[in-house]
Formats: structure tokens, C-alpha cells, sequence
């Protein structure tokens, strides 16, 4: 669905967010190696991969990163991640923390980015406690946070399953950090948007923390 002007809700087991404007931007992969939702989707928009600018991975899980190597063969788009998650991605490293053994196809990252940076319209939050290198990535012109898994929104706010934070204290102190932020829009890996007000949730989800 169409979420906001040019921004995409793609309803995959994780979510994965399309932001079409003067260039276009995917954000998260699915946990399908041959990702038909998403090429779908692109191709219901008269688009293709080779038409991306950039592939922001907000982490390394399979439900976020299984789909990247299948999109990125036939396109030009540049892949983006934490410095940290990129040894993941491209699974040069070993992932240490749950839910285990990494099996998605290892893909190289392009662009390695840091927590303030600003890259293709979108300022990189480092937000690290999910996975080592996990970030959000906030589009302050449509007051929109992109969370990844930075929190989870399927029955209320809440922290994601400790079984699959490598670190739940630093995970907790990640959502405090971005509840210092302000955007009106929220997605979600895993859960329903929150249009309008979504910042001041996430703060009230944070003094409960």
C-alpha cells in the first residue's frame, strides 16, 4: 500500500519500505531469496531493480537480507549498511547473535554508513542491540521514521523478542535514543505503521523501558 506521497508499505514477512520520488529507494529484502512480493510490487509501479538508486539493509536477519542478492543481480543500485552489519551482509564474518547460522547469499556492501550520516535523502540512526550494526533510517522531509527492527508494533509498541536481540539492554537503550527524535510517521519491520503522532508513542513506549 501507499502509506504516505511516494512512500511504500511492502507486506513481506518483514516489512520492506519503497521510496519513489526523483529516485528510487528499497529499504529491507524479505526473507524470500527469489523476492515475488517485491518484484511484484515494483512491476505493478511500471518499475524494475535496475531503476533503484539505493538498497538500505537495516540489518542482517534472513527476513531483512534473504531477498538482496536476487534484487541487487540485476541492478545497479548501491547497497547501504552499518559499517558494523556490513561484515554480515557480506558474510565475510560470522553473525554471533540469534536466531543463528546466516544462510542468505552473501552480497557486497557499497556504501558503509555511520550513525548521523546523511545518505540518498535518508539520515542514518545507529540503533544497535537487535543486531550489532542495526539502524533506523529517518526521511525528516515526510517526517517519517523507517525503524527496521529497531522496535516492534504488532500488538502495541513494545521491544522486539529478547530471543532475538543479541543485546536486550543496549536494544532498550536504542529505542531511548530515538525517542529524542521527532518524525509524525513510523514503519515497522514487523507490525502496523503509525501515521501521525509516532514519535511522542515511541517516547511513551520509552519511560516505560
Amino acid at each position: 500500500m501507499e502509506l504516505l506521497k511516494g512512500v511504500h508499505v511492502i507486506e513481506t514477512y518483514a516489512t520492506t519500505t519503497l521510496l519513489v520520488d526523483d529516485r528510487l529507494v528499497l529499504v529491507d529484502t524479505s526473507a524470500d531469496e527469489r523476492p515475488a512480493k517485491i518484484l511484484d510490487y515494483l512491476a505493478k509501479l511500471k518499475v524494475t531493480p535496475r531503476d533503484l538508486s539505493t538498497i538500505f539493509i537495516t540489518h542482517t536477519h534472513p527476513d531483512h537480507v534473504s531477498g538482496l542478492a536476487a534484487i541487487k543481480e540485476d541492478s545497479p543500485a548501491k547497497v547501504a549498511a552499518h559499517r558494523i552489519e556490513a561484515e554480515f551482509i557480506t558474510r565475510r564474518k560470522t553473525y554471533d547473535g540469534p536466531p543463528g547460522v546466516q544462510r542468505h547469499p552473501g552480497t557486497q556492501v557499497d556504501v558503509l554508513l555511520e550513525d548521523g550520516q546523511m545518505y540518498d535523502g535518508l539520515k542514518v540512526v545507529f540503533a544497535p542491540g537487535h543486531t550489532r550494526g542495526s539502524i533506523a533510517l529517518l526521511d525528516e522531509t515526510r517526517s517519517l521514521l523507517i525503524a527496521g527492527d529497531s522496535a516492534n508494533n504488532e500488538a502495541g509498541l513494545h521491544p522486539m523478542d529478547d530471543r532475538y536481540n543479541v543485546d536486550a539492554k543496549q536494544h532498550r537503550e536504542s529505542i531511548k535514543k530515538i525517542a529524542t527524535l521527532h518524525f509524525e510517521n513510523a514503519i515497522f519491520g514487523h507490525g502496523v505503521p503509525i501515521q501521525g503522532g509516532a514519535s511522542q508513542k515511541i517516547a511513551e513506549l520509552a519511560k516505560r523501558l
